[in-house]
């Protein structure tokens, strides 16, 4: 009975052996099953000795992935942005694919928590407040929270005496000459910190992924009424061809009543071969190739462009995609402002006529805080606006690239006004 159990033993013990042997390239299989781009790290994970946990590689290199994405600091770093510098050196030394929203939520918020990292960290706002009465909101992020905090204080009076004349816009005309629509709403901290609106007299519109209804309505009736174009920046995948073609073209779900200009910025693969910038892989278990083809191509993706995102699909059932975030905060200003130099787009100012009318109201408010001072009366008669205004202001304007045409104006106007006895301007 023995020597008739022993073979069997020994099969089991052989068997036992199996499968202890390849216990880990199952695991490995498993995974690479539900993930199919962690091939990629296949053998780190089949050959390394000591393994290494996400958190640990996450403090090797966060640090310098701070400092490189904010410009050492000068700069608020978005979550996403953080998690596209620090992945390349957190895959490569544990094998595993980093997920995005275990970084954001998780790993990063932990990390700042234990080592009490003073870092210009911004979050994507998962929502809005707005205040009664008079209209107040923002998106509820973290750098949109802490300013708003910072703003408190107890009510003051305002506009007690006679004030200079102001300019009151609402809506593109005299106020901005082109809207800049980007995918993301994360980039908001980062745009106000380099005052791109501002600078460029751009209005900003943003949401999370697909544009809605709304949005494609409004672009559609400002941009045609007003004569301005919209600038798409978007990720360079699918999605972002997608936005940008809802953008530009009737769906099922809204149809153009106008014809408007619209502007792709891109991401495109002549910028993300320019900055050299991370790729990754996007799943798609069901998705046809040439129906995803040709969507791609329907909105606008070149035949380069479908050929880089497709290279591995075959093997992996997966596109390559480079997002917006991967750019750190000092390329994401400068690929911006270059975008829209080399589009034209310029600081708003008004024709002659408007000017000399809005000139004439702040010399007459000029004149009324004098007159109130002497208790005269205003005569404006043989008044005229100065000759050559519109170049007056391009010329303020080119020194001061932060502020309106209306701001020129004033100083023009406080030039020009007569000097009090003691030598200096009266204003």
């Amino acid at each position: 009975m023995a020597n008739n159990d022993r073979p069997r033993d020994m099969a089991n013990a052989i068997l036992g052996i199996v499968r202890e042997g390849t216990k880990k390239w199952t695991k490995v299989r498993k995974t690479e099953e539900r993930s199919p781009a962690s091939r990629r790290y296949r053998h780190s994970r089949m050959t390394r000795e000591r393994g290494i946990s996400v958190k640990e590689a996450a403090a090797q290199i966060l640090p310098q992935a701070y400092a490189k994405v904010s410009g050492n600091g000068k700069l608020p770093a978005n979550a996403r942005q953080l998690m596209y510098a620090a992945r390349p050196h957190i895959q490569k030394v544990t094998g595993q694919e980093l997920n995005a929203n275990y970084f954001t939520q998780t790993l990063l918020p932990d990390y700042l928590t234990e080592t009490s990292a003073m870092w210009d960290v911004a979050y994507d706002a998962r929502g809005h407040f707005n205040e009664p009465h008079d209209g107040l909101g923002f998106g509820i992020g973290t750098l949109e929270v802490r300013s708003y905090l910072k703003g408190f204080h107890n009510p003051t009076l305002v506009g007690a005496d006679v004030n200079q004349a102001t300019v009151d816009t609402f809506g593109p005309s005299g106020n901005f000459g082109a809207v800049l629509f980007i995918e993301k709403e994360g980039f908001s901290e980062l745009l106000k910190a380099a005052k791109i609106a501002e600078r460029f007299d751009v209005a900003v519109m943003s949401t999370k992924g697909m544009s809605v209804v709304a949005a494609r309505a409004l672009a559609d009736e400002m941009c045609h009424d007003h004569d301005i174009p919209l600038l798409l920046l978007h990720d360079f995948d699918k999605s972002g061809f997608s936005i940008a073609g809802t953008l530009q073209r009737d769906t099922r779900r809204y149809e153009f009543r106008n014809c408007i200009t619209t502007i792709d910025l891109g991401l495109n693969l002549q910028d993300v071969t320019a900055m050299g910038l991370e790729s990754e892989y996007q799943h798609h278990p069901k998705g046809n190739k040439a129906a995803l083809s040709a969507n791609l191509r329907n909105n606008g993706a070149t035949d380069a462009e479908v050929e880089f995102m497709f290279r591995d699909f075959d093997r992996l059932r997966s596109t390559r995609r480079v997002e917006l975030n991967a750019m750190t905060s000092p390329q994401f200003i400068a690929f911006i402002e270059r975008k829209l130099l080399e589009r034209g787009i310029a600081k708003v100012v008004p024709d002659e006529t408007l000017l000399a009318k809005i000139y004439a109201g702040f010399e007459k408010s000029r004149r009324l805080k004098d007159a109130v001072k002497k208790l005269d009366k205003i005569d404006m008669s043989g008044f005229s606006a100065p000759k050559n205004l519109p170049r007056r202001v391009r010329q303020y304007l080119k020194q001061h690239q932060t502020e309106r045409w209306d701001d020129a104006l004033r100083e023009i106007v406080a030039e020009h006004a007569p000097r009090s006895p003691g030598g200096t301007r009266r204003r």
